[in-house]
């Protein structure tokens, strides 16, 4: 009898292809992946514990189960760092969470499934790194590809350690396999990921650096190379210059900064100061004058004062991103932040915030008018809901694209709008088989 399996992922880039692999396990047991809950016999949620927001709304959408529960049979799962995190205790807070998994071994969840149809069931294992790829992937664009698994930085306010493990580098020609692989079946792009890949390598001999792999993997003959995410303190001169050397590989860089204080920085356990970021920020923009840098901020640190706040807003106005990911601290479970004072009133984090997201906006805003009228690469990546094709400019800017062509292609677009989250414009020039840098 067909078994539907619904997928449904909060959190980063990690979770999204875990979920992948997820479904790929599924699939290859028998497994029906279904695009609807309300048609699913099994619900799995892939949840994330990075943000105390993203864990609310894992538990926030367990109503939508219980009520298909009250029509029919429904398996429901909970997985992922918020699985590793809590365990068992999911089973004793939410009475209809059926089974439990973690942040790594997947492999096992068809029989995990099989058992929970008897009794409510969690299954943990320490964190692993399944080298081997079963993705069943959602783009057939763009491929994600795992280079590092787990992060052994311990900042002070991050879970990843504590629910992904150590840091892990990949088997160079694995990766490398599977990347020839996505080249192979057509795949434009591949986006390695990793909690830092700068630091691939350094917990193996066999396996040389992150610069090494980058330059490999751009001579694969792929046609666009992606990376994130990249550590400040591990960034180096020679991962820049590799991508100003291999034309494929795009000009971004995410390159967390967290605080534009010192202080908090140190708080934090970064192992960076703000000289150090805005040193390998300028750094990039010599080398490639069209790099576009974005960042993740937290704000409302345990201690942050309103001094320390507006050095982070300093950092905003000199290094102008191109995106910022904000977030209002939370403590996490077994962090070390969990026990420092959460001594931030809520309306001062939230002032905080929006101040942050308001200049970011005004600065998005002029930078994206700079390219009007500009002549620029694309990657069409999907349909937008007004049926408008939207993509990527190699610097990663999203692109809505207005002409003939189809998802999957490079084309060349002629820049005539602008917003503080995109830019638009006609096609003049599509080209299906191979890339202009």
């Amino acid at each position: 009898m067909e078994t539907r399996v619904y997928i449904e992922t909060w959190g980063c880039q990690m979770n999204l292809h875990q979920s992948e692999g997820i479904a790929g396990v599924l699939a290859s047991a028998g497994y029906t992946i279904e695009e609807n809950l309300d048609r699913a016999d099994v619900v799995i949620f892939n949840g994330c514990m990075v943000r105390q927001k993203a864990e609310e709304k894992v538990f926030g959408r367990v109503g939508a189960v219980v009520e298909e529960k009250r029509k029919r049979p429904v398996l429901l799962g909970v997985g992922g760092c918020l699985g590793q995190i809590h365990g068992e205790a999911l089973l004793k807070r939410v009475a209809s969470i059926d089974f439990v998994f973690g942040s790594s071994g997947h492999k096992a969840l068809p029989g995990l499934i099989e058992r929970a149809r008897k009794q409510r069931v969690t299954e943990l294992s320490e964190p692993v790194f399944d080298t081997e790829s079963t993705a069943r992937r959602k783009s057939q664009v763009s491929g994600m590809v795992t280079i590092t698994e787990g992060c052994s930085n311990f900042c002070t306010y991050c879970i990843v350690p504590y629910a992904r493990g150590p840091m892990r580098s990949r088997p160079r020609d694995l990766i490398l396999k599977e990347v020839e692989r996505l080249c192979g079946d057509g795949y434009r792009e591949v986006l390695l990921l990793g909690q830092n890949v700068n630091s691939y390598g350094t917990d193996r001999t066999d396996n040389g650096d992150f610069a090494g792999l980058l330059t490999a993997v751009s001579r694969t003959g792929i046609s666009r190379v992606r990376f994130t995410t990249s550590h400040p303190k591990d960034m180096s001169e020679t991962v820049l210059r590799v991508m100003v050397q291999e034309p494929n590989v795009c000009h971004h860089l995410h390159l967390a900064c967290q605080s534009g204080s010192d202080s908090v920085l140190r708080a934090m356990n970064r192992r960076y100061d703000r000289d150090h970021y805005i040193a390998i920020t300028k750094m990039g923009r010599d080398l490639m004058p069209d790099l576009n840098i974005t960042t993740d901020l937290i704000v409302g640190f345990p201690g942050e004062t309103d001094d320390d706040f507006e050095r982070t807003m300093d950092l905003i106005e000199r290094v102008r991103f191109g995106s910022v990911f904000a977030a209002k601290y939370s403590p996490r479970p077994m962090t070390r932040g969990a026990d420092l004072p959460d001594n931030v009133p809520a309306s001062v984090k939230e002032a905080r915030l929006e101040r942050v997201l308001s200049r970011q906006r005004t600065i998005a805003l002029e930078e994206n008018r700079h390219f009007i009228g500009c002549e620029i690469e694309v990657l069409t990546e999907g349909v937008a809901k007004n049926g408008e094709l939207y993509g990527r400019a190699d610097d990663h800017r999203t692109v809505m694209c207005q002409g003939d062509t189809d998802v999957g292609e490079l084309v060349t677009i002629r820049v005539e709008g602008t917003s503080a989250s995109s830019l638009s414009g006609g096609i003049l020039v599509r080209e299906k088989h191979g890339g202009m840098k």
